[in-house]
């Protein structure tokens, strides 16, 4: 169901032309497995959909977030929610367990702000994809348009939320890159 997922969500991006945003995922499934080497196909697929409403909604991309907080749990809320029933309505379509569906729907459901052992993990390797991926492109093309300020609390934000001692030590380099880079424009 992994391979399938994938095919779903690269499709669906490739369709809007936002095929950069792909390297997020696959980033995203790599720090998950280096934070949990052990991780399960339906951890990996938590992983890898996470942030699936944003083939399918422009109101939850930072390029179209001019006016509004960067870090405003309502927009967060909206996003996981719609990513879940995005995701959970593909895997019933596919006739994927309804016992490991559930625990995917509440892994994405919860990957902003986490709350459980799957959900922080998911948040974690997350922030780390950001971080090194999504931070330094979001800092070269949107930094002036944004302001330095709202790209600062965001950089802030994504590795202040990083709860695990082990994700934390690994995204210590890449917060900084950024932050270096954010200075320099």
């Amino acid at each position: 169901m992994l391979n399938k997922i994938k095919q779903f969500i690269d499709k669906s991006f490739r369709q809007i032309n936002r095929s950069k945003s792909l390297k997020h995922f696959d980033r995203t499934v790599y720090w998950t497995k280096k934070i949990r080497p052990d991780a399960d196909e339906p951890i990996l697929i938590a992983a890898y959909a996470h942030d699936v409403s944003r083939a399918f909604n422009e109101e939850f991309t930072i390029e179209k977030s001019k006016n509004r907080d960067l870090t405003d749990p309502r927009v967060s809320r909206k996003h996981q929610d719609e990513s879940a029933r995005i995701v959970v309505d593909f895997l019933r379509k596919g006739n994927y367990d309804k016992s490991l569906t559930k625990r995917i729907e509440n892994m994405v459901r919860h990957h902003e702000e986490g709350g459980d052992e799957e959900s922080d993990l998911i948040k974690d390797a997350d922030s780390l994809s950001f971080l090194e991926v999504n931070a330094p492109r979001h800092i070269k093309t949107l930094a002036k348009t944004l302001g330095k300020g709202k790209m600062r609390r965001k950089i802030d934000y994504m590795y202040n939320r990083i709860s695990s001692t082990k994700a934390k030590s690994f995204a210590k380099s890449y917060y900084e890159r950024a932050i270096k880079l954010l200075n320099s424009i």
